[in-house]
């Protein structure tokens, strides 16, 4: 065959596929699945997994308040955790913050060593500051970017920071537990 005539046979063989598209769906979910007026063409089966009935928070939000003023907290992430800290500290919540918020396994050490389990939360108001920042370079919890989130014991994980780019911080982390199906304050990781 003429080498002339191949490149005008290739040309009109190629022309019909100039108009193809290839489309690869990498992900069903997205950050923007859930908001109120965010838009999706992928049906809503498809849009979220089913979370198991004991990691979902009730309908009214993490803090519920019920006729009789009691408050209940749900922390079913570390982000929740963390959001609840901040306002039992900044409300001054500290029956608040010990009955719902610190492990028991943190309790029973203060008890052993003959210490009211309420320090914790007076070292923590007067570390506001070092718990604010803390926080600060992880908000989003354990969804945080960069962050190291793994299990050290039994329901019992470590959401931390980069030792080496957060020098300056007090805490580089925090420990967490997981029990009577929320997560609870184990305690926060020095750096050093």
């Amino acid at each position: 065959m003429n080498p002339r005539l191949l490149v005008p046979i290739m040309l009109v063989a190629l022309t019909p596929c100039a108009g193809c598209r290839y489309e690869r769906i990498v992900s069903k979910t997205g950050l923007l699945i859930g908001l109120e007026g965010a838009e999706s063409q992928i049906p809503a089966k498809q849009q979220s997994r089913p979370v198991p009935d004991f990691l979902r928070t009730p309908a009214e939000g993490i803090r519920v308040e019920d006729e009789d003023g009691n408050v209940t907290l749900y922390s079913k992430s570390v982000r929740q955790l963390m959001t609840h800290l901040t306002t039992t500290i900044a409300n001054g919540e500290r029956e608040l913050f010990l009955e719902q918020l610190l492990a028991e396994r943190t309790k029973d050490e203060f008890i052993e060593r003959g210490l009211d389990p309420g320090i914790a939360f007076d070292e923590l108001t007067r570390r506001q500051r070092d718990l604010g920042r803390l926080f600060y370079f992880m908000p989003m919890g354990e969804y945080t970017p960069g962050v190291r989130y793994e299990s050290i014991g039994r329901n019992v994980f470590r959401v931390q920071l980069p030792r080496n780019t957060h020098a300056g911080l007090h805490w580089v982390g925090v420990d967490v537990v997981f029990e009577d199906y929320n997560y609870r304050l184990r305690w926060f990781i020095p750096n050093g």
